[in-house]
Order: C-alpha cells, then sequence, then structure tokens
C-alpha cells in the first residue's frame, strides 16, 4: 500500500520554515504550528517582471548590481510563480499528516499538528528545549521510495525563559529607516551581522533561554536569512516572519508591512506559552520601542524585559524613553537601551534573582 504524499510535481520547490512546538495547555496535547511554501523556481510572470523593472529603478544600482549572486537568489523568492493549489502531506515521526487545506495561490500553507503520542509524552516530561524533525512528502517511486523536504519543529516546554529577538538592525544591519539603503542592503549586499550578538544569544542559550526569531522581513527571505544566523552560530530557534506578494508592489508596501506585522505574531507566541517569561530585544530605527511597550501592558505577567538597541539613524528620543519607562516601572519590566551587546551580559542573571 502506498504511502500518501503532497501532490508536488518534480518541477515544484519547497520550504517547511522552523516552526514553534508546545504543550497545549488546556488538552494537555503537545502542538507545533507548521507553515511553509510551495513555488515554481526560476518562473517569472509577466507582471513581476515589471514590478522587477520598478525596483530596480527604486534601488538606484549600477546594472551589473543585478548580475551578482545575493540579487539573482534573493529575488527569485519574490519573483517565482507558486502553481495552482497543492495538497500537501506531512510526515513526524510516523505518523502522517494530510493539511485539511490545499496551498493558497500565493503556494504558502499553514497548518496546526498534534505530535505523535511517543513524541508528545517525552516533550511534556522533559524540562527542556528540543527540536523534531518534520518531513513533506514529496513523491513515490515505483520501489516505494519517498521524496521529502525536510523541517524542523523548535518544541519549548510550558514554563522558562524565552527571548524574541527581532532581526533587522537588531542581529544584522539592514538600514531600514532608508528605504534605499535597506533595499540594497537586502538585495545587494552580503549579509552583515551586528557585532557581539551572536556571541550575547549563545551566551543566554547556556543560561536557559529559548529563542523565537520574529521580523517583519518577508519569508522569501527566510532561506538568505536561516544561512546567515547558522553561519554566524546564532542559536537555533523558531522563525516567524512575514509573507509579501509582488502584486502587493514591492516597492511601496514593503515599509507598511516592515511597520506593522509584528504584534499579532508575538501576541500569538504568548499566548500559546502562557506560563513563559519572555525578554523582548529589538532597536529604535521603527516601531519596537512602541510595540513592545503595547505588548508590556496587554501581557504584563510573561514580559520581564525590553532591551532597544539604540542606532544612529533614529536615536531613543525623550518622548519614546519616558514612555517606556514609565511603562517598565508600572509593569515591573527590566528596561535598557543599548549601543554594544556587552552592556546586556548580566540580563538574564538580573531577572533570575529578581524572580527567585
Amino acid at each position: 500500500m502506498k504511502q500518501s504524499v503532497s501532490d508536488l510535481k518534480p518541477k515544484h520547490q519547497a520550504v517547511l520554515f522552523p516552526s514553534l512546538g508546545y504543550v497545549d495547555l488546556k488538552r494537555g496535547h503537545c502542538r507545533a504550528f507548521i507553515h511553509g511554501r510551495v513555488y515554481i523556481d526560476g518562473k517569472v510572470p509577466l507582471g513581476n517582471k515589471i514590478i522587477l523593472k520598478g525596483l530596480k529603478r527604486k534601488m538606484k544600482a549600477a546594472p551589473g548590481d543585478f548580475e551578482g549572486e545575493p540579487f539573482q537568489s534573493r529575488i527569485d523568492g519574490f519573483l517565482a510563480a507558486p502553481g495552482r493549489r497543492r495538497r500537501i502531506v506531512l510526515q513526524v515521526g510516523q505518523q502522517q499528516y494530510r493539511l485539511l487545506r490545499r496551498t493558497r495561490r500565493d503556494g504558502t500553507f499553514y497548518g496546526s499538528l498534534s505530535l505523535p503520542e511517543p513524541i508528545a509524552g517525552q516533550l511534556r516530561d522533559g524540562q527542556e528545549s528540543r527540536t523534531v524533525s518534520m518531513n513533506l512528502l514529496r513523491s513515490q517511486d515505483a520501489r516505494g521510495m519517498i521524496a521529502a523536504t525536510v523541517g524542523s519543529i523548535h518544541f519549548v516546554p510550558p514554563r522558562g525563559l524565552s527571548v524574541i529577538s527581532d532581526i533587522d538592525d537588531t542581529i544584522k544591519f539592514t538600514e531600514a529607516t532608508s528605504s534605499t539603503k535597506m533595499l540594497a542592503n537586502t538585495f545587494l549586499k552580503p549579509f552583515e551581522v551586528i557585532p557581539g550578538m551572536a556571541d550575547l544569544y549563545r551566551d543566554w542559550q547556556e543560561e536557559g533561554c529559548d529563542f523565537h526569531y520574529v521580523s517583519s522581513s518577508p519569508w522569501q527571505l527566510y532561506e538568505a536569512l536561516a544561512e546567515l544566523c547558522f553561519t554566524t552560530n546564532f542559536p537555533a530557534g523558531s522563525m516567524h516572519l512575514r509573507y509579501f506578494r509582488v502584486r502587493d508592489q514591492l516597492v511601496k508596501k514593503l515599509q507598511r508591512v516592515k511597520k506593522h506585522s509584528k504584534v499579532p505574531i508575538i501576541a500569538g507566541i504568548l499566548r500559546r506559552l502562557p506560563k513563559r517569561q519572555f525578554i523582548l530585544i529589538g532597536d529604535s530605527g521603527e516601531k519596537d520601542p512602541e510595540i513592545y511597550r503595547f505588548l508590556a501592558e496587554k501581557f504584563p505577567r510573561q514580559i520581564r524585559g525590553i532591551l532597544i538597541r539604540d542606532i544612529a539613524e533614529r536615536r531613543m528620543n525623550h518622548k519614546r524613553l519616558e514612555r517606556l519607562i514609565e511603562t517598565s516601572q508600572e509593569r515591573q519590566v527590566l528596561f535598557r537601551v543599548f549601543e554594544e551587546p556587552e552592556e546586556l551580559a548580566d540580563v538574564v542573571l538580573a531577572l533570575k534573582q529578581k524572580n527567585a
């Protein structure tokens, strides 16, 4: 008897994004919210080609810059045609899951899984985070061999300390306050990390922290961002980005997406992990101070620290500082503005001593 598989053709590419695994405290089940994308590599619709020309004009770059590897690899995810809706079949352990909904027209798919009991039992009893492998089953040949796209579920126990980290201008140089510089750093230049941030995060990991990378960067940049985090030794964790459609006008709406997308994503993590405590870390360049202040007021029992990297392009002015200081004092939240990662070396220890 053949196994059920996703109805993907050889021309289809698929990617599974790092997912968050957690214990559903109301039901006692171990669950995972999964997210992925199917697309056709190298097929660029006419409308996307027109938008691509506008993007190139916006970046004000030399023609040769668009022939380089960074641009070719990063732009592809925005332009590749996804094809029609497809059925998705996943496997975790020995258990298969056929998602109720097919891929969307943009190629993305979502689903919530109850993890198999043998795995769930180990996770419920554990006190440390674990990574669980999952496969998107693609095809079955005459010999019964199954091809698969591999992904990961980062499971965190119900209690503990998590770090929710921004990416742009917090762990990676983006210069998001300037649309021209942001586009150049996103599409034309090699990604560059903020010195010392990976060391800081690894130290926090050794002190028992789990990580959730939340950014308004589009999911189409996931593979480039994942490679950056891996090669620079950032701790593994769940990743939560935004999907962006080229038809929504790449140049005009990318800034809007970057400003308004993180609140529901972070709130979803907090609701799934109601017993955990969180450190929120971001930068002063965009809306992180305002977003984090709002979340600290909405989830006062969970958010224990707010850390803002003060960048030269948009310093923390008196008004922003005053509001965050007021909220942190009312909610008993550790709040710091920093320029160098070394300034945060004692944060986790300070929070543990405060909660002892």
